[in-house]
């Protein structure tokens, strides 16, 4: 417990050095080199054809699994609820996880969405974003992915919530590699803007960190914050891209022509 609060200190401090809306990006460098890997090599040759295999297991039990791996999550969600002073989700979370814990067998099913239980997720991540600690820098970790210094704490510090604190490392291995398969399946609609993208890293940082913004302030970033962004984090109007067929390259061309004419 001592090196935990050495650890958590440190990196807390650290990320308290940067502005709370606008981490910098002084690791460009070799997060570049990570994006790489994690796009080119890990998500090419395993996360992708593994997530396309899991896609065919029957959706009930995908869903089954989807629904037990959250409820181990909803004791972290109440606590984190309460340290933001929003008792009422609190006490929501609460009954969530003794209502599907119990009736929904381990969680395998979710009954108290159908008692009108909405699920109020809330990690330390958001809290400390909630108390004012900075972001710090962005991070691209290989294999986890997008990151910042105080998100990379709160995510560990989220094991130490039992249950999730009672899990050997395998199952909380096991946790991570279906909780990512679940998230490569969502994301497949979204892969064809990334492919046509002038830069996917940029892309990618920029969406990870409005979406971050999006989840501590419970929707209500500041005009502000949401103009230092190129894309608006919504399904609308990333649908409306989808929809787009016209290629980027020849996008800029017709921009350029309409200059040139002018």
């Amino acid at each position: 417990m001592g090196r935990l609060v050495v650890i958590v200190g440190t990196l807390l401090l650290l990320s308290g050095c940067a502005s709370t809306s606008t981490p910098g990006d002084p690791f460009e460098a070799v997060n570049r080199k990570s994006w790489d890997f994690n796009y080119q090599i890990m998500d090419k040759y395993a996360l992708k054809p593994a997530a396309q295999g899991y896609e065919n297991v029957p959706q009930p039990i995908r869903q089954g699994v989807t629904n037990l791996l959250s409820n181990l999550s909803e004791p972290l969600y109440a606590l984190n609820n309460l340290l933001q002073w929003k008792v009422t989700d609190s006490g929501s979370s609460v009954l969530r996880f003794v209502v599907n814990t119990t009736i929904g067998l381990v969680g395998i099913f979710d009954p108290a969405t159908d008692m009108g239980l909405a699920k109020k997720e809330e990690t330390f991540a958001q809290t400390f974003g909630v108390w004012g600690i900075g972001n710090g820098p962005f991070i691209m970790w290989p294999v986890y992915g997008a990151s910042t210094a105080r998100n990379t704490v709160g995510d560990f510090v989220d094991i130490f919530v039992y249950p999730l604190s009672i899990l050997t490392f395998e199952q909380r291995a096991g946790k991570f590699v279906l909780e990512g398969l679940d998230s490569r399946i969502e994301f497949q609609q979204y892969e064809p803007i990334l492919d046509k993208s002038l830069d996917p890293y940029g892309y990618v940082k920029d969406v990870y960190l409005q979406r971050d913004a999006h989840l501590v302030s419970d929707g209500k970033v500041d005009e502000a914050d949401t103009e230092e962004f190129d894309l608006e984090f919504d399904d609308e109007l990333l649908d409306d891209e989808l929809l787009d067929e016209a290629p980027v390259d020849k996008k800029i061309g017709d921009q350029t022509d309409i200059k040139n004419t002018d």
